[in-house]
């Protein structure tokens, strides 16, 4: 197989292609650029900053978190014993047995009930799916997210109970942070909350799906489990993304809200199985670079072109959505992995870029922007005018401390209208709901956990470099930061899903970067 791409046209062309841009001067000046930048001031301090070992791993929080290990490995040389010879044990040790050697499900349970878990949390959107509207269950669905972690917690415990010796901190820079923000978030409730039920739902919904982040970090064991699960989001994205594009072939019908009588080039948006089709480009930005990057990966030429035929397959799925902050985002997102992966892609991205802007919705899209109708209707109802609103309403109230959770801008307000002055509306902006429930106490701390997770992205990046984890690390890091440039203009985050899977993937990167050598163990 890897032969005959050697020899097919295709390759020969992209062959080609690769010596043209090497006879280019882009080559040599992009690595007088490099060069210029690693030789600077600037650069040489970045390098030692994102190269040396992180404080975080010599400070107190990691010997907290390694004695908590050693104690609760200390309770399980008393406890396990006794566990293994009780009725419970022996039918989970059964049903477990039975499952990893059925055909059918064998695959899903060679794992374990690690492997089960990390699973679940991988294909949390398809999950969510299925219950939510295909089998239409809605009491199970409404809460099934919440068992999983809460049994997923549950099984870390265990799992440093069960083991012969105590298991390593995943003690992180990334886990820090996101620890900061969710303290400061407990003190801003218990601090402004004028509708306390209301505002109590708020904070759940905004925080629950944190713990994601710290479950994910702790059920990782060993690169098995780090690679299904990495292949499972990127199967799942794949088969996705081919739904949208067949979508966009027979032209499935959308509400007319989704697009202005001006752009008539505009004939469908494909959504796939999501809500709409932002959040379905908010998916696709998370999952494209990771793919590429597993491409990088990757060392035999068949799965090379396979995992970039999936990514492309995202970047078209992408394009169908027809949101623009999706292209923008993954535009970025896209840049930002060429810079740290292949610079030779930016090349391609400007033929790619240009032929786009060829496509008739794709100008229309684009065009509308300058549009005075565009302008008018922007201020009438559109981002502008939300922005506005929610900005003076923080200015009504406390423009330091804000709104309190779940007061303005999300699900949780528009389900629960308790103010009678306020004009209940989606804010379509992240941070801006951010900052009116939070003002400005809580986006900065908002913000300060993002830094601390995009600087720690990058340090995972610095310390892989030249070893095949570094286009993963690249692929995880472009994509989480795509989908925080889209959060400008979409609030991605008010769907679980999206959250759940945007700290899966962080916890993903921060075991890869930075807990992968310190925390294996035989599974």
């Amino acid at each position: 197989m890897d032969e005959l791409l050697r020899t097919s046209l295709l390759w020969r062309l992209f062959a080609a292609l690769a010596a043209l841009y090497h006879r280019t001067f882009l080559p040599r000046m992009f690595a007088a650029i490099h060069r210029a930048f690693a030789e600077s001031l600037p650069g040489r301090a970045l390098r030692r900053l994102l190269g040396g070992q992180p404080a975080v791993e010599r400070s107190a929080y990691r010997r907290l978190m390694d004695r908590g290990n050693a104690w609760l490995c200390g309770i399980g040389a008393r406890v396990v014993p006794v566990l293994e010879d009780s009725l419970v044990y022996r039918i989970y040790r059964r049903v477990m047995g039975a499952l990893r050697s059925s055909l059918l499900l064998g695959w899903l349970f060679a794992g374990g009930m690690t492997g089960f878990l990390l699973f679940l949390f991988s294909s949390y959107a398809i999950m969510d799916y299925l219950l939510r509207d295909v089998l239409q269950l809605a009491a199970i669905a409404s809460v099934w997210d919440e068992l999983l972690m809460l049994f997923s917690l549950v099984w870390v415990i265990h799992r440093r109970v069960d083991t012969k010796r105590p298991l390593t901190s995943t003690a992180n820079g990334i886990g820090l942070w996101i620890a900061f923000y969710l303290t400061v978030g407990v003190l801003l409730l218990m601090t402004v909350r004028p509708a306390p039920t209301v505002n109590f739902t708020g904070f759940r919904a905004s925080m629950e799906y944190l713990a994601v982040f710290y479950l994910v970090t702790h059920l990782i064991r060993d690169e098995r489990d780090f690679r299904e699960m990495y292949l499972t989001m990127v199967i799942i994205a794949t088969v996705l993304a081919l739904h949208g594009i067949w979508q966009f072939i027979i032209g499935v019908p959308i509400p007319a809200s989704w697009t202005d009588a001006a752009e008539g080039a505009v004939r469908t948006r494909v959504y796939s199985i999501f809500s709409n089709p932002n959040i379905m480009g908010a998916y696709m930005i998370l999952f494209a670079p990771m793919t590429i990057g597993l491409a990088y990966a990757c060392e035999r030429p068949s799965q090379k072109v396979l995992f970039w035929l999936c990514g492309l397959a995202m970047c078209a799925g992408c394009l169908f959505t027809m949101s623009r902050g999706a292209w923008l985002a993954l535009a970025i997102a896209a840049v930002l992995f060429a810079l740290l992966i292949d610079r030779r892609l930016l090349a391609l991205m400007l033929v790619c870029g240009a032929v786009a802007c060829t496509l008739p919705f794709v100008r229309s899209r684009i065009g509308y922007l300058f549009t005075p109708q565009f302008a008018d209707s922007n201020a009438r109802g559109g981002r502008a005018k939300r922005w506005a609103t929610a900005i003076g309403y923080l200015k009504a109230t406390d423009p330091v401390f804000g709104m309190g959770y779940g007061m303005y801008g999300g699900a949780v307000a528009v389900q629960n209208p308790v103010l009678p002055w306020v004009e209940y509306m989606y804010v379509d902006n992240y941070y801006v709901k951010i900052l009116t429930e939070n003002g400005i106490v809580g986006v900065t701390a908002f913000g300060m956990m993002l830094l601390g997770l995009v600087g720690n992205g990058l340090r995972a990046c610095v310390r892989t470099a030249k070893t095949r984890w570094s286009p993963l690390c690249a692929g995880m890091l472009c994509g989480l930061i795509g989908v925080l440039i889209h959060s400008v203009f979409e609030s991605i985050w008010e769907e679980p899903y999206m959250m759940a899977l945007f700290f899966a993937v962080a916890a993903m990167l921060a075991w890869a970067g930075l807990l992968r050598r310190r925390t294996q163990e035989t599974a």
